[in-house]
């Protein structure tokens, strides 16, 4: 497919996947986010809101959404063995579970009942799954080559890593932001560290088995790729949400984005590293 072509067919996509994705929210008002009633006792909504742009902002956040996640996919997912559209189905679902995660922890960190998480990660999961599915159609390729084996115990090393690293950061933070530790996402109930686990273990799977087709040779440009831009993208771009939400809470939620990221590094290096060990040097 020549470039031109295939660059506006990928945009026609995205539009399409966009008003898709808005239509399930719009068509069931039933299945749209509302803040949980935490936050909203506590925080001034934002201008966007009180100026009557929310829905606006909204779908222009969305369609961010969706075109930070094309420009990763096509980055490396030449190097992807598989079918173009069962890649982009699973690279989708990979970004839209750190969401659903992120969901359950409005549950367990902020009070969002569970009906009310599970429904909004479902939603989410469906858009970003059909989107990346379209997008993997129009610019995926179809690349011979045997799956990455997954090494378990590197996996569950990152999980551990991460929680710990997640953790030791939000902790350091909370003294800035001694009223918000829980858009800090800083654990102290059990299921609050289980979830902070989860994500660490999805983190984990999403690296063994993206890995060998990840840009940069060197092990630790990788690893930055992956914890920067695949992984840490997704866990701030849902945060920033709050900003459409709330007055002033960028700088909490770029905080949050950041602790995150720097968790999946920390947690990926560790990874790395028993893998080289496992295999006894390089």
């Amino acid at each position: 497919m020549r470039p031109f072509r295939k660059f506006w067919l990928t945009a026609g996509v995205l539009i399409a996947m966009l008003a898709f994705w808005g239509l399930i929210r719009l068509v069931f008002p039933a299945l749209d986010y509302y803040p949980p009633e935490q936050l909203l006792a506590r925080l001034e909504r934002s201008g966007f809101v009180t100026a009557g742009l929310r829905d606006v902002i909204v779908a222009i956040y969305a369609g961010c959404a969706l075109v930070f996640m094309t420009v990763l996919f096509t980055i490396f997912q030449a190097r992807w063995p598989g079918r173009g559209v069962v890649k982009g189905f699973v690279f989708g679902s990979f970004l839209s579970v750190i969401w659903a995660i992120a969901f359950l922890m409005g549950w367990g960190f902020l009070g969002m009942s569970l009906q009310a998480a599970l429904k909004n990660g479902i939603v989410d999961w469906v858009g970003l799954a059909a989107a990346g599915s379209a997008i993997g159609l129009v610019a995926g390729t179809n690349t011979k080559g045997t799956a990455a084996a997954i090494s378990w115990p590197a996996v569950s090393l990152v999980g551990l890593v991460f929680l710990v690293v997640y953790f030791i950061g939000a902790s350091l933070f909370a003294g800035v932001f001694p009223s918000s530790t829980d858009l800090l996402r800083l654990p102290s109930r059990s299921i609050q560290f289980l979830l902070l686990l989860a994500l660490g273990l999805w983190c984990g799977l999403m690296f063994a088995v993206l890995r060998e087709s990840l840009p940069f040779a060197n092990r630790w440009a990788r690893a930055a790729f992956f914890a920067f831009g695949v992984f840490g993208h997704s866990w701030a771009w849902f945060h920033l949400f709050f900003v459409i939400e709330f007055a002033g809470v960028l700088p909490l939620v770029l905080t949050t984005g950041l602790i995150g990221a720097v968790s999946a590094f920390a947690g990926v290096v560790g990874g790395e590293l028993a893998l080289t060990a496992r295999r006894g040097g390089g």
